[in-house]
């Protein structure tokens, strides 16, 4: 499951439209390669500008976001060829609007958790692009595989 983790200032994000929206083309980054949405959760954490420091100091002049993101769903030594990078671009296309066409500061860090230590209501995703994760992609859930 890929699981993005928004910390911003309290004063971006406020709108339930907007925050859908991102989670939406978020969210399409993976489907649009195949996989099953449920496999995408993004939480945005609002955090007074007065708590967030960088460099020591306060951000409260200008709105901060700081993407974590744990990603598990796909991984270069599964045959993606030069995937971080390819990744990477796209991420910056989803975010752009959202973010940097908005004049805020932003920073992000994209780990990639073995895919072994993962699990959905307690089962192990099927192997990507298998018959069993079409199953998981048409059916929306996640079901017994092995």
């Amino acid at each position: 499951m890929p699981l993005w983790n928004i910390y911003h200032t309290a004063d971006i994000f406020e709108s339930q439209k907007i925050r859908g929206q991102l989670a939406e083309d978020i969210t399409k980054l993976y489907t649009n390669g195949g996989l099953p949405g449920f496999y995408v959760v993004v939480q945005f954490i609002p955090l007074p500008a007065e708590n967030i420091f960088v460099a020591a100091e306060a951000r409260n002049k200008k709105p901060f976001v700081r993407l974590v993101v744990q990603h598990m769903a796909v991984h270069r030594h599964e045959g993606v060829d030069n995937f971080p990078t390819r990744f990477s671009e796209n991420i910056n296309n989803v975010l752009r609007p959202f973010i940097a066409d908005r004049g805020y500061d932003w920073e992000i860090t994209v780990s990639d958790t073995p895919r072994e230590f993962w699990r959905f209501n307690g089962i192990a995703p099927p192997p990507w692009r298998s018959e069993a994760e079409k199953i998981w992609v048409r059916d929306g859930v996640p079901t017994d595989w092995v």
